[in-house]
């Protein structure tokens, strides 16, 4: 990390601090709760540690609600909020006295950079006004680090060129470069007129469907086994390009040309998409975690990844055509 990036970094930090300071927890009824993370800054892509500590009466342990606590539904990876994925959560309780202490700890991970705030958790008693709030917590994503290039090297210098090149070779020389000059221009001639030909008869041949031609690439894919020999990086890219230009071609959504973050956005305000937008994020997020962060995932991560395109290309796909009735037939049907 370079110095400025570093004092960005610390500035980050006193910035959260002094807005932890800014908003305290507040309690109501006896009842406390508190929010803190192992780091306000965090890498692009890395993980950390979110925790919420309840502390109330335990006689009040059945009215009370917990609101705005990230809860995970059953079969899924994880959910958004924020601006966060919450990948896991996990709580413990223990009793002290008459005291009962909650803590809630969240798995965490962030792909946008910049500054994210966290509202506040809430504790609530049934039957009462009475609601506790947590502190406002914020947490800033630093990007992943570009390599450049930094080395520049000099010019070489002018070196005088020969007044006579063909001084230095035999007649037979010259006389066999000129034909093998002209047998690779009649060389290029024939391949230029076949590709042409070959281009005039695939544009004869009737274009594939945006649903089809990317469920022939899928499959293609997966014959050439790229992630199970260790090319995860080219199997990931491939998988995305696939996928963007299902997009640009069944939704006419440009995504060769926008990022992982602005695609899912797209996707969310079509109405088409919106349902399955989760899906197409949770293959670009890994996909740009092997890409940028440089880690090799788990094979299945890559079998998750490969499943998701096919079902969101499945649950995206257009509906079939309804049949139209054949009027020689309606006219037997009446007969």
């Amino acid at each position: 990390m370079t110095l400025k990036r570093t004092a960005i970094a610390i500035l980050a930090t006193g910035l959260a601090c002094a807005a932890s300071f800014a908003a305290p927890a507040r309690s109501a009824s006896g009842i406390k709760v508190t929010a803190s993370m192992d780091s306000t800054v965090l890498l692009m892509g890395d993980q950390s540690h979110l925790y919420v500590n309840v502390d109330l009466p335990a006689s009040d342990a059945a009215r009370a609600r917990m609101l705005d606590f990230p809860e995970i539904p059953s079969g899924a990876d994880y959910i958004s909020r924020d601006g966060i994925d919450f990948l896991k959560a996990d709580s413990t309780s223990t009793t002290a006295g008459d005291r009962l202490k909650i803590r809630y700890d969240y798995t965490i991970q962030a792909f946008d950079p910049g500054t994210i705030t966290i509202p506040p958790f809430a504790v609530h008693l049934t039957g009462t006004a009475d609601t506790a709030f947590s502190q406002v917590l914020t947490l800033k994503v630093i990007p992943v680090d570009v390599d450049s290039l930094e080395t520049v090297h000099p010019l070489q210098s002018v070196v005088s060129a020969n007044n006579k090149w063909y001084d230095y070779f035999p007649l037979w020389v010259i006389w066999v470069l000129a034909a093998a000059a002209l047998a690779g221009a009649g060389l290029w001639l024939w391949k230029t007129l076949r590709t042409r030909k070959e281009v005039i008869e695939a544009r004869r041949e009737p274009v594939l469907p945006p649903y089809e031609l990317a469920v022939s690439r899928l499959n293609k894919l997966r014959r050439q086994g790229l992630a199970e020999s260790g090319h995860e990086k080219e199997y990931y890219t491939s998988l995305v390009d696939i996928l963007r230009q299902y997009l640009q071609g069944r939704f006419h959504i440009n995504a060769m040309e926008m990022t992982s973050s602005q695609i899912v956005k797209a996707l969310r305000s079509n109405p088409d998409t919106r349902m399955t937008a989760d899906m197409m994020r949770s293959v670009l997020s890994i996909a740009d975690f092997v890409k940028f962060a440089k880690e090799r995932p788990l094979p299945d991560d890559n079998v998750r990844a490969f499943n998701r395109a096919c079902d969101f290309l499945e649950e995206t796909k257009p509906a079939p055509e309804p049949e139209t009735e054949n009027p020689a037939q309606a006219d037997n049907g009446k007969k």
